[in-house]
């Protein structure tokens, strides 16, 4: 939906060459290394966006400050270290080129407002979040929609193998990439408009690396929230994701 997979993965799969697994989902990392405690967190939400609420033009559509509510925040993850949020320059292309893979309307244009939590790190784990605002209920049904085109995880695979391969340094290469898409909620809340896992395996200075991917795509009131969670060496455990998944979706129901 919005934020980039292909980015996140990209940027990972370089930083986690030759790294062993991490304790991610852990929840308990030493107290040098709790949220906020030794980086520069910040509160959900503080990161600047592109839209301002102030110009707002959509009375009733949830804005920046409804929003921080929705994402991740220091307290839903102890142990993790928080820092403000670096947004990517190239999301809104990969949206796009992920939209014209899979067919359907590319609703970037009708985005209102956007709020992000921080970037939170423990170990090689990292776990960002993101809830943005549009002007009408059929934007969040044209990219529910997407999530169940047959082609969407298919589509995700090669965007990742183009922009991985491309971000690698000489020499490296993109062993494998498997992703898939689960529409619907699952196990989880009604909300939960559905759920992808991967895996990015890649080859740097002669170590391979496979990095594991968790992604949520939860909506609300003119809302949608994205977790992206990826760690190199093992997958979070499902107790440890479903308890965020869980967390941002109960916000977001009552955006």
């Amino acid at each position: 939906m919005r934020k980039s997979l292909v980015a996140a993965v990209a940027v990972l799969g370089i930083g986690a060459a030759g790294c062993s697994s991490s304790t991610a989902g852990s929840g308990h990392g030493p107290a040098s290394e709790s949220a906020g405690s030794s980086a520069p967190a910040t509160s959900a939400g503080s990161t600047t966006s592109a839209t301002s609420t102030a110009s707002n033009p959509h009375s009733g559509t949830p804005d920046k400050a409804a929003l921080s509510k929705v994402v991740l925040t220091v307290a839903d993850l102890p142990g993790w270290t928080g820092s403000p949020h670096e947004s990517d320059p190239g999301d809104a292309a990969d949206q796009a080129a992920l939209v014209k893979c899979a067919g359907g309307k590319d609703t970037a244009g009708d985005q209102v407002a956007e709020a992000d939590s921080p970037d939170f790190d423990q170990s090689d784990a990292s776990i960002s979040s993101s809830a943005t605002s549009f002007k009408s209920q059929s934007d969040i049904d044209a990219d529910v929609a997407l999530l169940k085109s047959p082609k969407i995880s298919s589509c995700y695979e090669q965007l990742a193998k183009t922009q991985v391969a491309s971000a690698l340094p000489g020499g490296a290469t993109v062993d494998s990439v498997s992703f898939a898409v689960t529409p619907g909620p699952g196990t989880g809340p009604s909300n939960v408009a559905g759920i992808g896992k991967g895996t990015v395996t890649v080859t740097v200075s002669g170590q391979q690396t496979v990095v594991y991917v968790d992604v949520a795509f939860i909506t609300g009131r003119l809302t949608e929230a994205e977790i992206d969670i990826e760690n190199p060496g093992q997958a979070v455990p499902v107790a440890f994701f479903d308890d965020l998944v869980h967390k941002v979706a109960d916000r977001a129901a009552n955006v």
